[in-house]
């Protein structure tokens, strides 16, 4: 399906790996220019070269760390030096490591605040002029993980990522009609930060192989395989398209039926 996006500006944050790069790659196999932001040059580089490979548009990628206001600010700065404006934003923060509640020290939770919370606050704010004049300016917020079975694995994500829920529906009756915000939840997919956890807990004894972590993680799911994450990458695509043109204020889920 082709989303008229050719030619339009994506900026995506959490763009290097998992689903953040799974957006960036929607966006860019349907022809948008896209912006990519890591703190590590070497996932940066590797995301770069390989949208380059299979994507349609033009890719551009910044040493950056969502958690610094400068830097973010000079993310947008370089984008719009490159392309010329921004007509699209995604923000998909990579969540922080696991721990138990009452395991987690407070240095955690204000790392959290900044990378899973602020970020997306800095970023709209940087990148808002540009998506105002923008004929086509859009905001998906990808939130944490919202996976029940790791509910507890996951405090400081689950925490913040409700909270970019409620601003996202602050931000559409803010913006709108001119700039649309919507938000989309992801559930279990498979990703290579997820098989690293999971793995993890393995060797930690809580499962006793890959796949018995993975039917753990898919209990509430009716569906028996993680998804793939280009497909959520696919709705990003369409919902900061003009074929989304009415939808504004959506907090789409993506986990297979998990919440139902």
């Amino acid at each position: 399906m082709d989303l008229d996006l050719d030619g339009n500006v994506a900026l995506v944050t959490g763009s290097a790996t998992g689903v953040g790069h799974a957006c960036a790659e929607a966006l860019s196999r349907q022809g948008a220019h896209v912006a990519l932001a890591s703190p590590n040059l070497g996932d940066l580089a590797y995301a770069s070269d390989r949208l380059y490979a299979i994507g349609e548009g033009d890719i551009f990628g910044v040493e950056a760390d969502v958690r610094d206001p400068d830097h973010v600010a000079a993310f947008v700065e370089e984008t719009v030096e490159q392309f010329g404006g921004i007509d699209h934003l995604v923000t998909a923060p990579r969540p922080l490591e696991p721990g138990a509640f009452l395991d987690v020290p407070d240095e955690d939770w204000f790392r959290g605040f900044d990378r899973l919370f602020m970020s997306v606050v800095w970023t709209v704010r940087e990148t808002h002029s540009w998506l105002s004049s923008s004929e086509h300016g859009t905001i998906v917020n990808v939130t944490s993980p919202v996976v029940r079975a790791l509910d507890r694995e996951f405090p400081v994500a689950n925490s913040f990522g409700r909270a970019v829920e409620g601003t996202t529906e602050t931000l559409a009756r803010t913006f709108a009609p001119g700039v649309r915000v919507n938000s989309v939840l992801p559930g279990a997919h498979d990703t290579e930060d997820m098989e690293l956890f999971l793995s993890e807990l393995v060797d930690r004894g809580r499962y006793p192989d890959l796949d018995s972590a993975w039917s753990a993680v898919l209990s509430d799911c009716p569906f028996e395989e993680p998804a793939d994450p280009l497909d959520l990458g696919k709705l990003v695509a369409f919902l900061s398209s003009e074929h989304a043109s009415f939808v504004n204020g959506a907090a789409v889920p993506v986990d297979g039926g998990s919440r139902i």
